[in-house]
């Protein structure tokens, strides 16, 4: 039978448009986890996301969910991922312990399964997916974490703890002292100024404003804020870099050196606590460059620093967490009144039992005058 030119083209358009949607079709359904998640991470690179968070989902996304969902259930396919399959995983977590050979905790868990999520609504927002798996999960509850931050004695020890011992390993004296100026310059800044380790690891020369006493500091995806710096970190910062590193005119050099004098990365940061713990001799608390950070922000809270400058200050999207700080700090204020009450604390609401009953003859013996 033959057509009209006009209806031929329109029958052709449609059988193009058919043969279209069908390797769009096609496509979406032989999508690989591997390819999906390459797909994911290229986005979150291209929309200046930071590098943590690049591999904080991929280990949350790679090694963790879809190791499990190819290992253990044999979903090869971005498509074989159902519900059940993700709450199969969550119970997997709940029991499996991690590379540490610990059960994970409850914000491990929560943290993780947030990044699936995103995961899953980037895929089904750009249309690489059509039903979304998480959909109608609930969010994970978590354990409320105890925070606690460090006393000034702990501070003190810490401090000292800076010190490198004369003998052990084979670095030079002079090496045991720059190392000993950085730690301490470390430790001090990230107390003076509660900025991430991975911020204080990717500071550069340019980045510290001396005539301003203010460092820039480039956070999480990529935002940049600007926070100043006291007069004990300054002093530690510029014994260590005068002294020590002996100044630079490269504005894009690193601050902080490992002993091998490439830039200290976070790993090593973490290392620097742990022998600092261990020195210090501090075992009732985590010793870490984030326990610095929380001892900042409950600390500026208590000096009335108000909430909404801290938040930038920290570079918290939300005051979800300052909020906790201020929690922190109301506690401890509470337990100072409870040990320091002026009424509470009088001698004359401490009496022995033989003084009290004395009080009560004496009172007992005015009743009929």
């Amino acid at each position: 039978m033959k057509y009209s030119k006009r209806r031929k083209q329109e029958d052709d358009a449609t059988d193009l448009q058919e043969n279209g949607q069908e390797a769009k079709e096609v496509s979406r359904a032989t999508l690989t986890l591997d390819d999906a998640l390459k797909i994911f991470l290229s986005a979150q690179h291209a929309s200046g996301n930071s590098g943590e968070t690049h591999k904080d989902y991929k280990i949350a996304i790679g090694n963790v969910f879809i190791r499990y969902m190819k290992d253990t259930l044999g979903r090869v396919y971005l498509e074989e991922v159902e519900e059940v399959d993700i709450i199969l995983w969550l119970s997997h977590l709940r029991e499996a312990p991690n590379k540490l050979g610990r059960p994970y905790s409850s914000r491990t868990i929560q943290t993780y399964y947030r990044d699936v999520v995103a995961f899953f609504n980037w895929l089904v927002a750009h249309k690489h997916l059509k039903d979304n798996p998480t959909e109608n999960l609930k969010s994970i509850k978590t354990e409320k974490v105890l925070i606690r931050v460090f006393t000034e004695d702990e501070l003190m020890r810490l401090d000292a703890a800076c010190d490198r011992a004369p003998k052990g390993k084979s670095l030079t004296p002079d090496e045991r002292k720059a190392l000993s100026s950085r730690d301490r310059a470390f430790l001090w800044l990230l107390l003076s100024t509660g900025i991430r380790v991975s911020e204080a690891c990717g500071l550069l020369f340019g980045d510290v404003d001396w005539d301003m006493g203010m460092i820039y500091v480039r956070g999480k995806g990529a935002k940049e804020r600007k926070i100043p710096f006291g007069k004990v970190a300054r002093q530690h910062l510029d014994t260590y870099l005068r002294y020590w590193r002996g100044g630079s005119t490269n504005h894009d050099e690193h601050v902080f050196l490992n002993a091998w004098g490439a830039p200290l990365r976070k790993p090593s940061a973490e290392y620097i606590f742990n022998r600092l713990q261990k020195v210090a001799g501090i075992d009732d608390k985590r010793v870490s460059p984030h326990t610095c950070r929380h001892w900042f922000a409950v600390n500026a809270i208590k000096n009335g620093v108000p909430s909404t400058v801290l938040q930038g200050w920290l570079g918290h999207e939300t005051l979800e967490m300052i909020n906790t700080y201020v929690r922190l700090a109301e506690q401890d204020n509470r337990d100072l009144y409870i040990r320091f009450s002026p009424v509470d604390a009088l001698k004359m609401h401490h009496t022995s039992k033989g003084k009290r009953e004395q009080l009560r003859d004496w009172r007992n013996s005015r009743k009929g005058k």
